[in-house]
């Protein structure tokens, strides 16, 4: 069980989290602090830099969470945070999350990052179809 990750700097990487169980109290140097919950989103272009602080606050509840770190195609970016709240999702459907700031594509969360990101809640026996575009790759995580 992840605990926390305290105090880490990180330099020329965005992130991009999503909680799957628990709450991840998330904290940085650019005065942001908050509680996130199953389904939500967090990201964050650390850019000329910032420090940051990710935590289970909780004693008897553990803390499930994806964390990818992506490239951006820009070094030096300003510092950005930003969040997304998990939203109503029937099983079987997918969501569109994340995507690049330099595509048309409408998602609660753009990144500096040529990826796109997204979320299909399944039952039990229950599957899932989605398109991968030629040239692009996919990564599955359950």
């Amino acid at each position: 069980m992840l605990r926390s990750l305290v105090g880490s700097e990180m330099c020329i990487r965005d992130s991009v989290t999503y909680v799957v169980r628990g709450q991840l109290s998330h904290q940085d140097s650019m005065g942001t602090s908050e509680h996130l919950g199953p389904g939500s989103i967090q990201f964050m272009t650390a850019g000329s830099g910032v420090r940051h602080s990710e935590r289970n606050l909780s004693q008897d509840q553990d803390l499930r969470f994806i964390q990818m770190w992506l490239t951006p195609r820009t070094r030096g970016l300003p510092p950005n945070y930003g969040s997304m709240l998990a939203g109503s999702c029937s099983p079987g459907d997918w969501q569109h999350l994340v995507s690049d700031v330099q595509n048309n594509i409408e998602t609660p969360v753009k990144i500096n990052t040529d990826a796109n990101m997204h979320v299909v809640r399944l039952e039990p026996n229950q599957g899932a179809e989605i398109r991968i575009e030629p040239g692009r790759q996919a990564y599955l995580l359950w």
